[in-house]
């Protein structure tokens, strides 16, 4: 069946990925895998929370190619690997020239920036998302985005966020500058050349929330609507990024060789 083929063929583990996609089950991390796969899925490693149920069984293939970028058989060419497996992350992670760290949690994103410190051994580069506002988390609007995740309180059939800060809980700017911190670090002892790229508030490819009509209409928007992609050096800007254009980026300055280089992009 295809879903048979499917399984078994996800499970196939090239003898030497050349990138390493951490948080491939991310929006973000999702094109960027696709992106990826479409320049030769065989030389990809994607660390996924599941990776028997990452590739969407009995999907349209049009779905499919708008929600990955890519076609399920390019996709199914990558290796995946559970992030539960500490071990088999790390043991992948040392064979790749490049590590792409694509989490849009700050948490998450600072869990893997520890993993990729520890196991990066052969990487040339490593290229990570975070988030503006990293270096003005004392200033409006970043103070109120880096408010510890909230308590959720049930409200007759709904649970909402109003029960104050989750004990021990941490902003999410706060942990998106520990992540940086932390791949510094691991630049100067492993030698790999770091690239952070800082997103704004991340939209498209949606939709935003499954049962808000008006959300989902702005989300998409993104979609069709927003092409352009400014790109500032440090932490100037503010507002929002289309997450189409921010994995277009990310798998571009991942190249380490001219031919890794999408046909429409020209190499800097």
């Amino acid at each position: 069946s295809a879903s048979g083929t499917l399984s078994s063929r996800s499970r196939m583990m090239p003898s030497a990925p050349r990138v390493c996609v951490l948080g491939a089950r991310s929006l973000t991390g999702r094109l960027v895998a696709g992106m990826l796969a479409r320049r030769g899925g065989d030389g990809v490693a994607l660390v996924v929370d599941d990776r028997d149920s990452y590739v969407p069984r009995d999907v349209p293939e049009d779905v499919f190619e708008r929600r990955f970028g890519t076609s399920a058989e390019a996709l199914m060419k990558c290796a995946l690997v559970n992030e539960s497996d500490g071990e088999g992350v790390e043991r992948v992670m040392r064979t790749c020239d490049v590590v792409i760290v694509a989490h849009e949690s700050g948490a998450r994103c600072e869990e893997a920036a520890a993993s990729v410190r520890a196991g990066a051994t052969k990487a040339k580069r490593v290229v990570a998302l975070s988030r503006v506002g990293v270096n003005r988390r004392d200033e409006n609007p970043f103070r109120e985005q880096n408010r510890p995740a909230q308590k959720m309180v049930k409200v007759g059939q709904m649970n909402l966020p109003i029960g104050g800060d989750v004990d021990g809980g941490k902003g999410m700017l706060d942990s998106y500058a520990a992540a940086e911190a932390t791949l510094e670090r691991g630049a100067k002892e492993l030698g790999y050349a770091l690239t952070v790229v800082r997103s704004g508030q991340l939209r498209g490819n949606g939709p935003l929330l499954l049962g808000d009509y008006s959300a989902r209409l702005v989300d998409n928007m993104y979609d069709v609507k927003f092409q352009d992609l400014y790109i500032n050096r440090g932490d100037t800007s503010e507002g929002y990024t289309k997450r189409l254009n921010l994995a277009q980026f990310i798998a571009h300055v991942s190249t380490t060789r001219v031919d890794d280089a999408p046909e429409d992009v020209e190499v800097l």
